[in-house]
């Protein structure tokens, strides 16, 4: 998709507030290497924008769900550790091998069929995955992860045995039976065996609320670096993590509408009286969902409501007062005293906040910021 560089409407990384993040959560979580899951273009944020900022600013490596991500960052000449999370097709093995990209392993079979395409000029980085009740991939069983850990080990030629990991369903939540009961099946199937270079077991919510609890110096998150409190607000307030993503575009358009005047599709909105109306430069066709009409925006400090219909590739706002053409209009993030988050977008579209981040298109234009 086009980049729409030559319009106002962008989405702002802020590199203070992700380093801010990283400290916040080393200090924590006592962990001394973040992997940042930048998967689905960095959670909508910018996948490669926010990977530089997040390098930066003191993550370790970067964690992906598919191979295509790993090399856009090795593209762009990111030398950090990558770690794939999904599953990806032993016949790349070569290929994530030469370009020294870490792959997550869930099966002998995979590992014996990429030992065909491994040329041994560069050892594969692997870690291991164990399904301790995510239900979604990984070792379900002590001695088929014995084994694997037996095969890497005697193709240590091919194979480099880095980590083993799980993944926790529920480690931000109060009710904390489902946790324990994940972290005892990781024990019964991990103690004892081989151990890798590091496991890397903690998300977000394992980070901040049971970093005593689990292996906790190589820690693997996403929602928390980029300033959202994983339990939202349940077990804590986050007060000193930053929001590192604003959506902010200008006015282009501004007329002063006597009562009765529909507004965009439908006119499901009609001026009840002269009302200032700006139109601003983003829609759905942007990832701004229609059912966000009625949101309200930051003008100069103070709210205006999206108002009609959201379209395409514009939407209006009823403003309080004449702006001129070019006065910002704040999304999401901060303006004057008010300040609209992720949650307040997902709330007010009954979604959660990374439904609402992934899905702002490539469209809009990135930047990195402070």
């Amino acid at each position: 998709m086009v980049e729409a560089i030559t319009r106002p409407t962008r989405i702002e990384i802020s590199k203070s507030a992700l380093k801010n993040n990283v400290d916040v959560v080393k200090k924590t979580s006592g962990a001394d290497k973040i992997y940042l899951a930048v998967k689905s273009n960095a959670y909508g944020l910018g996948l490669i924008p926010t990977a530089k900022a997040a390098v930066a600013g003191g993550v370790y490596g970067l964690a992906v769900a598919i191979i295509d991500e790993a090399l856009a960052l090795r593209h762009e000449r990111i030398t950090a550790p990558i770690l794939i999370l999904g599953i990806s097709s032993a016949e790349y093995s070569e290929l994530m091998a030469v370009q020294h990209i870490m792959a997550t392993v869930v099966s002998l079979d995979w590992l014996k069929e990429a030992a065909t395409y491994l040329s041994g000029e560069q050892r594969l980085h692997v870690t291991l995955g164990v399904d301790t009740g995510m239900g979604r991939i990984g070792f379900r069983d002590r001695q088929s992860l014995a084994e694997a850990i037996a095969y890497v080990q005697v193709h240590s030629d091919i194979f480099d045995y880095v980590g083993v990991c799980t993944h926790f369903a529920e480690s931000d939540s109060s009710n904390t039976d489902y946790f324990y009961k994940q972290l005892k099946r990781w024990h019964d199937i991990t103690d004892g065996l081989p151990e890798p270079e590091f496991y890397h077991v903690a998300n977000s919510g394992a980070a901040m609320y049971h970093a005593d609890e689990v292996p906790h110096e190589v820690i693997r998150v996403g929602t928390v670096l980029y300033g959202i409190e994983p339990s939202r607000g349940e077990l804590a307030d986050g007060k000193d993590l930053k929001a590192v993503m604003s959506l902010r575009s200008e006015m282009n358009f501004v007329k002063l509408l006597p009562a009765g005047e529909g507004i965009s599709y439908s006119h499901k909105y009609t001026t009840t009286g002269n009302e200032w109306i700006g139109t601003v430069p983003i829609g759905y066709g942007d990832g701004w969902l229609r059912k966000l009409t009625g949101f309200n925006v930051i003008v100069d400090g103070h709210y205006a409501p999206i108002v009609g219909q959201v379209a395409m590739d514009q939407l209006m706002i009823k403003l309080p007062h004449e702006y001129p053409v070019g006065t910002t209009v704040t999304f999401i993030g901060r303006d004057g005293d008010l300040e609209n988050t992720i949650e307040d977008v997902a709330q007010h579209a009954g979604l959660a906040p990374w439904e609402i981040t992934t899905g702002l298109q490539e469209r809009l234009h990135r930047v990195l910021v402070d």
